[in-house]
């Protein structure tokens, strides 16, 4: 209850700070790639995610073409770790033993609310250019895994990853206007994650990924 309430506030104290000047809005969907990457020489990546991050962007304009942004999205992400040596797993039936050489495949669901700076060109034609940069928070609402050869599919595994993320991400991307205010927007952002995302004290675990960006911007 604690962790929605935290969103609820953040959310709202940022909607009042960014409707007080000039303010455009964006509903976007971004396909990804995310994967997980261990600091542990016994935990390695062993493949991406595919996912989607779906939510609403706004700019907030304090000169013509500069802008502070922030937004809320549900972000479906996640990646594969392999570990060479038994890892014992914290899932909401009890803990399972994992065998040398199991994959475990983490099914990730983040509340996120990213803060950052965009520049963006003069439209020229019916076209604007742009890049984004800033960080990315996420409070984590939903984690389960699969493990090939093992009776374990969505298993609830809460305990085992952390409740907050925070990552930098970078990007570029065209509007293309259709009328009046509206334009499509097109993109591509990197994201990487710089804090530990489970509660393994023997690693540090982070998050990546690479959205493509398709929206509407009103």
């Amino acid at each position: 209850m604690k962790k929605y309430l935290f969103i609820v506030i953040l959310t709202l104290t940022s909607i009042k700070v960014f409707s007080q000047t000039s303010t455009r809005f964006a509903v976007f969907v971004d396909p990804k790639f995310s994967w997980m990457s261990s600091d542990w020489k016994s935990a390695n990546n062993d493949g991406s995610k595919f996912g989607v991050n779906i939510g609403l962007n706004v700019d907030k304009f304090f000169a013509p073409n500069y802008a502070l942004m922030t937004g809320i999205s549900i972000d479906n992400t996640g990646g594969n770790l392999n570990f060479e040596n038994q890892k014992d797993l914290k899932t909401g039936s009890g803990i399972e033993s994992l065998d040398p050489g199991s994959t475990i495949q983490y099914k990730l669901q983040y509340i996120n609310i990213p803060l950052g700076l965009k520049l963006k060109t003069n439209e020229i034609g019916y076209w604007t250019f742009f890049t984004h940069l800033g960080l990315s928070g996420g409070v984590n609402i939903k984690a389960t895994a699969e493990v090939d050869d093992y009776e374990l599919e969505n298993e609830n595994i809460s305990e085992e990853v952390r409740l907050f993320n925070l990552g930098y991400f970078i990007g570029a991307g065209v509007e293309y206007s259709i009328g009046g205010n509206a334009a499509v927007v097109l993109g591509l952002t990197y994201t990487n994650g710089f804090v530990d995302i489970t509660d393994g004290n023997d690693s540090k675990v982070t998050l990546g990924n690479l959205a493509i960006r398709v929206g509407i911007l009103f």
